[in-house]
């Protein structure tokens, strides 16, 4: 299934799940009624800004968004193809490689690109949130809003992400792998 259907499905499945009207859930993320009216039917193309905010409001980790649910996800083999999932930002690239749910956690493996010259600032996560980044190339400055990190390649973070927390490429791009945990 595309992208923009899977999410459209998912965005509305959280939508009625929480008993929330399209206004509502419109107004809390800052979007139109009418962007999120298209998201929902699988017409636009959604941003990895509009997306992050859509979570928040529907308190789902951004990668429920992305993946129609399969009965298949305890294959013993698991390959993730460049593009399958991949949302792009102003700032940010992310797709999303793999997700797995097992003993009460739920990880999300993403495959990360920051811009040269770029910063982004990621809001809150709930509680007991985990983002853990492993650079590959480039030079990131990621973290904690209050007290960022320099990375270079072959550099991790991991960070407690229930504040507002910054990725930033000041100088070339940057590509990272991200695994966000959650409780």
């Amino acid at each position: 299934m595309e992208l923009v259907k899977v999410v459209g499905d998912n965005l509305k499945a959280a939508r009625s799940q929480h008993g929330l009207s399209l206004s509502e859930v419109a107004r809390r993320a800052g979007i139109g009624k009418g962007t999120l009216s298209e998201l929902e039917a699988g017409r636009r193309n959604p941003t990895l800004e509009t997306l992050y905010a859509l979570a928040g409001v529907l308190d789902v980790p951004l990668g429920w968004l992305l993946i129609a649910e399969t009965t298949d996800i305890d294959r013993p083999v698991v390959v993730s193809r460049a593009g399958a999932a991949d949302l792009s930002g102003q700032t940010v690239d992310v797709e999303l490689m793999d997700r797995v749910e097992e003993g009460g956690q739920r990880l999300e493996i993403y495959r990360l690109h920051v811009r040269a010259g770029s910063r982004y600032v990621s809001g809150a996560h709930r509680p007991r949130v985990i983002e853990q980044i492993l650079v590959h190339s480039g030079t990131l400055v990621v973290g904690p809003g209050s007290e960022p990190r320099t990375l270079g390649a072959g550099d991790y973070i991991r960070f407690e992400g229930t504040g507002e927390h910054v990725y930033q490429a000041p100088e070339g791009d940057v590509v990272a792998t991200l695994v966000m945990r959650y409780p």
